[in-house]
């Protein structure tokens, strides 16, 4: 029997996953996948609109001002501004702030699919990968 993956809430070997909901036989687990709580159309609605919003009343004050006559430049090298920023890493927080959200992993057995463990992005797929070798592990002794 082989550790495949292990943290404190969840370990697989090739015979078995052990997790907060229970324990599970390799040879019950059917599929596995990962998947990260859904956005709600109102919500995804609401955020639209206030970025809309947003950038109309930047454009519309910049606009009023005068500021943007007088600095259309700017305008044409944002993207460049934009590229240079991220080359030195001002934009890292960004990417942390999504590598951080959280990512369920599920099972599915013959009888129902069971949500096994959350974590981040990276640490779900490390425990999907691993719990698909297992069941590649399993076809291969058995012949299923």
């Amino acid at each position: 029997m082989a550790t495949l993956f292990r943290t404190n809430d969840l370990h697989i070997t090739d015979e078995w996953i052990r997790a907060v909901p229970g324990t599970f036989a390799i040879s019950e687990v059917r599929s596995a996948w990962s998947a990260r709580k859904g956005v709600s159309r109102g919500s995804r609605l609401l955020t639209a609109l206030l970025g809309v919003a947003a950038v109309l009343i930047i454009i519309g004050g910049a606009g009023m001002t005068g500021w943007l006559t007088r600095n259309w430049m700017w305008l044409l090298s944002a993207p460049l501004i934009f590229l240079a920023a991220a080359a030195i890493g001002l934009l890292d927080p960004v990417a942390i702030y999504l590598e951080k959200r959280h990512h369920d992993l599920w099972i599915a057995t013959n009888s129902h699919a069971v949500k096994v463990w959350r974590n981040n992005e990276i640490e779900v797929n490390k425990a999907l990968r691993a719990i698909h070798r297992a069941r590649e592990h399993y076809v291969e002794r058995f012949d299923v």
